[in-house]
């Protein structure tokens, strides 16, 4: 505190002892060294320290000056700088070669997995992280969403490279729309490499915006084909028989691109059409015509392309080629929320958590027959085709499934519907089956659950199950009056009662579709199946199966197999010939008759060049030579000469020579494929075949890898559409249709990286 008087007296201001007391805010410390000094000069300071005596001005009562005076001229060491406390981290500091890679880990493991773009930025994995691999910062979303981008087009380029070394490939297509009602279209690539080795690659997964008439599709998948320069190599693009996808081929620039239907989806059509497993009542018949605009054909399909004919696809264009469809994809009946995404954490591995096993089988609800998964977003068209008015549909010459099977099947589905609606029920089950499973050395380790109409197999496996379940239902139903449940609950319970003739057909059930489960498992495994494997597998449901009817077997089995018999097709014998277990289920009659078809192919393919060694060979020809075979020759014989030209008659007789050489050929492979087929314990090796014997088959190798690479189903799409509705679940309700187009897309490419 300083006491200060001053006054003012002519302009000029002097310092006074005593009068007025100013409380004054902290003073610096330099002003214990320097004196005040005020006059017209502005404001100055003198310095005290000494006899120095020096004055110094301080603008706008800055005191910098002073203080760099005591600190360089008295060297005070107070007024020294004092060093700043850098405070050093005690990670370790990362490369910057290292944090890309990682960065790149980081973006893998995102797109392999499924996961949320800020899942390594969340606290929990942080925490992980730092403890890991101090000073590591993982990547911002966007950061994340932009190296996706680079990665797609990087990708896309190094495919399109790839591909435009290729002679021919196949496709496989279909469409998926998302729970937030946005369609997309996928593309995959299967083509055989020249060492017999199957290769299949997602071409292209994106958004479709367009309604789904058959022209807008051909138009746009010839376009993006066209765009991966592969629409002049495509041979065959398999689909499902929706009847937009069967009419989208006359809208191709190119007529010559077979269409596959997707046997897996044909099995799936035999099934539920053969077996009537769909079959509405009356009252859901009257409610879907009440609530249901017939006159709409823009929005629905009509009565006729509901049913699909599973005979005669030709028929059916026929029919139909009038109306088309828009392609809207019904949904799923299974609307079930998926609250743990850990669960679907390995979106491609099996679930092994049951006692599905059946003399080594294991049945896996979310395995690879099974693409649709277990996402209650994904949508698709396997519900096309199955019959649920058969009367209206139905042939007078086929044979018409039992009504047990339809009654006790949904029975059956009523039963599971009430015991996992009713938490009381459900928990009786539970607690009777840890009991079961204390006492018994066969554990139930399956759950009960409902079949699914889009769903391949699900009525099979709930059946499978159920009966697994059944001293548990049954001691259910002999203590349901003691279960604290609603009067109008056990009169359900009583309703729905299985009793053991519904026992005894459900046991037939299972019996019946066993093989059909097996064989749709054996068709849409990871081990992509080749049309031969499929047409030896349909063969021999066929002989094997349903046509061995026997007179001791009981009436109600007969009758399945009667059902199904009815709807068993056989589809492109061409494509089925190169495979040795193919041709091994084929008549004589239909060898022959692919025989003729692949003389002409290859004839076809050496016509140029036949011409051109025609033209040589006549220019060459000797003239005394000529002359000398003349003499020989008899007028029969001039005559015949001069009918035909000498081109023709070389033509003539290289076509009988290659005509001889295929025969051969032929002959060979047959001897060589029945050989294999007898020694071979796997279907999967029928490209084995091939690798070993190429060199002994020159003219059909070319074509065998060419037909091989056309795959029977749509699996490997339906695989992409199982894992974008992984991707695009609830808690990433955020990504964006063109990232998770990128993800899909990217998935096996990085995959195959590693």
């Amino acid at each position: 505190i300083a006491n200060i008087s001053m006054h003012n007296d002519g302009g000029s201001m002097e310092k006074n002892e005593s009068t007025v007391t100013i409380r004054s805010a902290k003073q610096s410390r330099v002003w214990a060294y320097f004196e005040r000094i005020y006059g017209d000069e502005g404001l100055r300071a003198k310095c005290l320290v000494g006899d120095c005596s020096k004055i110094l001005s301080t603008p706008l009562h800055s005191t910098s000056t002073l203080i760099r005076h005591l600190r360089d001229v008295h060297e005070l060491d107070e007024f020294k700088p004092k060093e700043k406390l850098v405070y050093r981290s005690k990670h370790k500091h990362i490369p910057v070669k290292l944090k890309k890679q990682l960065d790149r880990a980081v973006v893998t493991a995102i797109i392999e997995d499924g996961r949320s773009f800020g899942d390594f930025s969340k606290s929990g994995f942080r925490k992980f992280i730092q403890l890991a691999l101090p000073g590591y910062k993982p990547p911002h979303r966007i950061s994340i969403s932009t190296q996706l981008k680079r990665l797609h087009t990087k990708h896309f380029f190094i495919m399109v490279n790839s591909l435009s070394k290729l002679l021919c490939i196949s496709v496989s297509t279909d469409f998926w729309s998302d729970n937030k009602g946005i369609s997309f279209l996928v593309l995959t690539g299967h083509y055989v490499t020249n060492d017999f080795v199957s290769k299949s690659t997602i071409l292209r997964f994106c958004s479709f915006e367009k309604r789904h008439f058959s022209h807008l599709i051909g138009l746009e998948i010839e376009k993006l084909l066209i765009e991966l320069q592969v629409f002049d190599k495509v041979t065959s693009i398999t689909c499902d028989s929706a009847p937009n996808m069967i009419k989208m081929f006359d809208y191709f620039s190119r007529l010559d691109i077979t269409r596959i239907r997707c046997h897996a989806h044909l099995l799936h059509l035999i099934v539920c059409n053969g077996l009537g497993l769909w079959i509405d009542n009356k009252e859901k018949i009257k409610a879907t015509t009440n609530d249901t605009n017939l006159h709409d054909s823009e929005i629905r399909l009509s009565d006729s392309l509901q049913k699909i004919n599973i005979i005669d696809d030709e028929q059916l264009i026929n029919e139909v080629h009038v109306v088309q469809s828009d392609g809207e994809h019904p949904d799923t009946d299974d609307e079930r929320e998926d609250s743990d995404e850990e669960d679907n954490n390995n979106i491609n591995q099996d679930d092994d958590g049951g006692n599905f096993s059946d003399e080594g089988d294991s049945i896996s609800i979310n395995s690879e027959s099974d693409i649709e998964g277990s996402d209650d977003s994904y949508q698709n068209n396997f519900e096309v085709g199955i019959d649920v008015h058969p009367s209206e549909t139905s042939d007078l010459l086929s044979p018409e499934p039992d009504p047990r099977i339809c009654l006790v099947v949904e029975k059956s589905r009523q039963l599971i519907d009430i015991i996992k609606d009713s938490s009381i029920l459900s928990s009786f089950i539970k607690k009777k089956k840890q009991e079961y499973n204390q006492y018994n050395d066969s554990k139930v380790k399956c759950s009960l659950f409902l079949d699914v109409r889009t769903r391949w197999n699900s009525t099979y496996k709930m059946l499978h199950t159920l009966n697994i379940y059944r001293p548990i239902i049954i001691e259910l139903f002999q203590n349901k009056t003691n279960l604290d449940i609603t009067k109008k609950q056990q009169q359900r319970l009583n309703a729905l009662e299985l009793r053991s003739d519904c026992w005894y057909v459900i046991e037939l059930l299972i019996k019946i579709l066993k093989p059909f489960y097996r064989a749709t498992k054996a068709i849409s495994g990871s081990d992509y199946p080749t049309i031969g494997i499929t047409l030896f597998i349909f063969r021999r449901l066929e002989k094997d199966l349903l046509s061995n009817i026997s007179p001791t077997d009981d009436p109600l089995f007969n009758n399945m197999k009667e059902c199904l018999l009815s709807k068993m097709i056989y589809y492109n014998m061409l494509y089925g010939y190169f495979d040795p277990y193919g041709i091994s289920v084929m008549t004589n009659n239909e060898i022959n008759k692919i025989e003729n078809e692949i003389k002409y192919i290859i004839r076809q393919q050496t016509s140029n060049s036949s011409t051109q060694a025609s033209s040589t060979t006549s220019s060459n020809t000797n003239g005394s030579s000529a002359t000398e075979n003349e003499k020989k020759k008899s007028l029969l014989n001039y005559f015949l000469d001069s009918l035909a030209d000498e081109d023709t008659q070389h033509v003539k007789k290289q076509s009988s020579t290659l005509n001889k050489i295929l025969n051969d050929e032929f002959k060979t492979y047959k001897k060589l494929a029945g050989h294999f087929v007898s020694t071979s314990t796997d279907l999967h090796h029928s490209l084995q075949f091939w690798k070993t014997n190429k060199s002994l088959l020159p003219n059909l190798a070319p074509l065998a890898q060419k037909y091989l690479a056309s795959p029977s189903t749509s699996t490997k799409s339906e695989s992409a559409f199982s894992m974008s509705a992984y991707y695009g679940r609830k808690q990433r309700a955020r990504l964006s249709s063109e990232n998770l187009g990128f993800s899909v897309f990217l998935k096996d490419k990085l995959s195959n990286e590693n």
